[in-house]
């Protein structure tokens, strides 16, 4: 019998990557960049055109905090931020996502004082700088895991729906397995492969072809497991765990690995997390990267030039603490 390491190096095809990846890509470090223009939490970035866009989100002024659609874009050419169109409606944790061609907003829920966690099914493209609807998802869907693939599908993975007809309070929600794609080309929305842990507040990436979904949360906690996604056969895996369970966070791929940052935990002791995980798929490893300066959960991040932005999120469990930080990892 293969042990769970032997598996996935043989679904990944991916060969073993001996240990020393520190002393061959020098001192990873941190530096602080231009603030977001607004803080910001419950965001999902995503860099398109050669930029990292921001939409929504719950934001904050003097503390106080609102709903908001505005949107906006950072270049490491003018190293600075500039307004883009605004979202259609305010919305918390829609999810940006760019194929290249396009980029979308998926998801999430309606910002509105009267129906806070309303979820949403629309799904906007971004067409001649305005958002414009497109096919909906087949259900209302937020804090899932959505990606895109290298053959450039839309991969949403997990999260919530609404349990039954009600949808307008948190309680109304429930974790699901499902895993949709939609093909740009057409704008249809197909099942593939449920993923075996339901959960929202996840993150994951795309290595080496497959996709590496982490962390996350139910009712009962945070979660610490990992599972990987083979598109040629349509079916999941098990990885190894990360070491702590945390939810609320943000990735990116860098070097073919999946870097992942903050989040917070409510049980047994409420916090945010400074932790910064790095996992290669190859050697089915976690492994730690220098904290973060400022711990944050629901935050965003984006590679640009080959260094993750991370920005926004707060600094508080819960929606306390909204913060317009932006930090830059360099892994060398």
């Amino acid at each position: 019998m293969i042990n769970r390491r032997q598996a996935l190096l043989a679904a990944a095809a991916l060969p073993v990557v001996a240990p020393g990846w520190a002393e061959s890509e020098g001192t990873p470090s941190w530096q602080s960049a231009a603030a977001l223009p607004f803080a910001t939490q419950e965001i999902y970035p995503a860099v398109h055109g050669g930029r990292l866009y921001v939409a929504g989100g719950i934001a904050a002024r003097l503390g106080v905090p609102y709903f908001t659609g505005r949107c906006v874009s950072f270049g490491v050419d003018d190293a600075a931020w500039r307004d883009e169109a605004e979202l259609p409606e305010a919305l918390h944790h829609t999810a940006l996502v760019s194929t290249g061609e396009s980029l979308f907003a998926v998801g999430g829920f309606h910002g509105g004082y009267t129906h806070i966690w309303r979820m949403r099914q629309q799904v906007y493209r971004l067409i001649a700088g305005s958002w414009r609807s497109v096919t909906p998802l087949p259900r209302p869907m937020a804090e899932g895991v959505v990606t895109c693939s290298p053959d450039g599908l839309v991969h949403l993975v997990t999260g919530q729906s609404p349990r039954g007809e009600a949808n307008r309070a948190r309680s109304d929600h429930v974790e699901v397995q499902d895993h949709l794609c939609l093909d740009p080309a057409d704008g249809s929305w197909r099942q593939c492969a449920p993923i075996p842990t339901a959960r929202n507040s996840a993150t994951g990436g795309w290595l080496g072809g497959h996709l590496v979904v982490a962390g996350g949360r139910t009712a009962a906690g945070n979660l610490a497991v990992t599972e990987v996604y083979d598109p040629q056969r349509d079916v999941w895996y098990e990885a190894q765990p990360m070491p702590l369970p945390q939810a609320g966070t943000a990735s990116v791929v860098l070097s073919d690995e999946l870097i992942v940052f903050g989040g917070e935990i409510f049980q047994p002791q409420a916090r945010v997390f400074s932790e910064v995980w790095r996992y290669s798929l190859a050697e089915d490893r976690w492994q730690p990267l220098p904290a973060m300066p400022i711990p944050r959960h629901g935050l965003g991040a984006g590679v640009l030039n080959g260094r993750a932005h991370v920005v926004g999120g707060a600094i508080e469990p819960g929606g306390s603490g909204t913060s317009d930080a932006h930090e830059v990892l360099s892994l060398s």
